[in-house]
This record gives C-alpha cells, sequence and structure tokens, in this order.
C-alpha cells in the first residue's frame, strides 16, 4: 500500500515537472519572440537596421550612425522593458478574473508572468551593470551614478515585490496537499518552479547571450520569494482550488511544446521587417 502511495506520488511530481517545463518553456519563447518583435517594429521605424535572431536582437547601423538620434535610442531601448510589463499586468490581471483553470493554464500564465517581469526590472539592472542599452537611456537623461545605483536596488525590490505578489496568486489556488503552516511546500516548490525554470535555463544555454542568461538568472529572485509568501489575509476574494491532472493537461502541454517549436523556428531563421 505504502510502494503504491510513493508510486502514485513519484507520478503526480513527474507530470508537474513536465506540465511546468513545457509551459515554462513555451512562455519563455513567447516572451523573447514578442519583446524582440517590439524593439524591431520600433527600430524599422526610426530606420535602424535590426534583425531578431535566437540570441537576440542584432542592430545593424553601428552605434555611432546618425539615425540613433536622443528619441531613437529612448524609443528603442524602453520597448523591450514596457512590453513586458504591459504582458505581465495582463496576464496578472488575467489569472484573477479566471477563477478556474487548469494546472497546465495556470503554469502557462504564471510563468508568463514570472518572464515578463524579469525581462522587465532584471533588463535595468543588467544593463546599469554592462552599461548597456537602458544605461544608455540614462546617460542621454544626465542620470548620475549615484541615482543608477539607486535604480538598480529599486528593480530588485520590484522584482522581490512581484514575486511575493504572483506568490498570493499561487496561494490562492493550490491545492490544500501542498501547503504547510499556510506557505507553499518546499518539494512542490521544487517540482513546480525550480526544477522547470533550471531546466529552461539549461535548454537555452547555449543559444543566449550573456547578458540574456544574466537576465533569466536574476528571475531567481522573483522564484524565491514563493517560499516564504503567505497565502492572501483577506479570504473574501479566492480562486478556485487547481483540480488533479486531467487530458485536457496532457493536450495543452502538446500544445505548448509545438508552440515553442515554431517560436524557435522563426528565431532561428531570423526575422526583419521592411
Amino acid at each position: 500500500m505504502k510502494l503504491n502511495q510513493k508510486y502514485l506520488q513519484g507520478l503526480e511530481w513527474l507530470q508537474t515537472i513536465v506540465v511546468s517545463f513545457f509551459a515554462a518553456l513555451f512562455a519563455w519563447y513567447l516572451i523573447r519572440f514578442l519583446t524582440g518583435l517590439t524593439t524591431l517594429y520600433f527600430s524599422y521605424d526610426l530606420n535602424i537596421g535590426a534583425k531578431l535572431l535566437l540570441s537576440g536582437v542584432d542592430f545593424l547601423s553601428p552605434p555611432h550612425s546618425p539615425v540613433w538620434t536622443r528619441d531613437a535610442i529612448i524609443s528603442v531601448y524602453l520597448s523591450g522593458p514596457i512590453m513586458n510589463f504591459i504582458l505581465g499586468i495582463s496576464f496578472f490581471v488575467v489569472y484573477t478574473f479566471i477563477p478556474r483553470k487548469t494546472q497546465s493554464f495556470s503554469f502557462f500564465m504564471l510563468w508568463v508572468m514570472v518572464f515578463s517581469f524579469t525581462r522587465m526590472f532584471a533588463t535595468f539592472v543588467e544593463n546599469a551593470i554592462q552599461r548597456t542599452g537602458v544605461y544608455r537611456v540614462s546617460q542621454l537623461m544626465h542620470i548620475g551614478d549615484v541615482i543608477l545605483v539607486v535604480s538598480v536596488i529599486i528593480a530588485l525590490y520590484f522584482l522581490y515585490m512581484t514575486g511575493l505578489s504572483i506568490g498570493k496568486l499561487i496561494m490562492l489556488g493550490i491545492n490544500p496537499r501542498n501547503v504547510h503552516e499556510d506557505h507553499i511546500k518546499t518539494n512542490y516548490f521544487l517540482f513546480a518552479f525550480v526544477i522547470p525554470w533550471l531546466m529552461v535555463f539549461g535548454f537555452c544555454f547555449n543559444e543566449t547571450r550573456f547578458n540574456l542568461q544574466m537576465i533569466y538568472l536574476l528571475g531567481f529572485v522573483i522564484l524565491i520569494t514563493f517560499l516564504w509568501t503567505k497565502g492572501p489575509e483577506n479570504r473574501g476574494f479566492k480562486l478556485k482550488t487547481l483540480p488533479p491532472f486531467q487530458r485536457i493537461d496532457a493536450v495543452s502541454t502538446f500544445l505548448f511544446f509545438v508552440g515553442f517549436l515554431l517560436l524557435r523556428q522563426f528565431l532561428a531563421s531570423g526575422i526583419t521587417l521592411g
């Protein structure tokens, strides 16, 4: 009997890892695609040559080219973070307004939020350290190093607060079996979030540049907060508890995989506008 229970528990953890991994993989490529496409559009609109690849956006116009005007630098380098902010907020709102969700749909929406806000806030941190992208915008606005350091601290703080907010959503619909003393259980946290997150990073490691790897790793600030996030104090607002794995989750996982393959093919082929 105990062996049977252990087998079923192990099977459930395996399902959790697989569904969460493919949801995270599709979400990560979707965010990369939409963010890159947004940057590509603004570049095209401002006559800046650019190409979207697996490794990121390659700007074909040299940094000292006259097309890189003050407005162009601000528009191009801020377009991605703003797009990520819009995506993150949109999925956050939609998640709260859909009371009943499947496991796969829930994981997908949560990962989109995690990756969107990671790309939003961690980009500021990485650009400030590497002195690229948004750092060029700060130079144009004559923002000093002290204010820049403060901005990095604020961005890290927002990463932390974002994690708490997403953690609250998780606690609203989590199965009581995965909760201990009003906190998410460590084993569920590892199987549902940490292991899939590491698997996606390992899968994408060789095809992404160092700056994107750094941004991805900073996302752990969001994840780690799930461990000490308590359930919302206002119990009047509650989402339906996530149901067990169903056939629709298997179908959704397959669709995530297909979506990932298509997006990866688009990026590998290279995308340009005009």
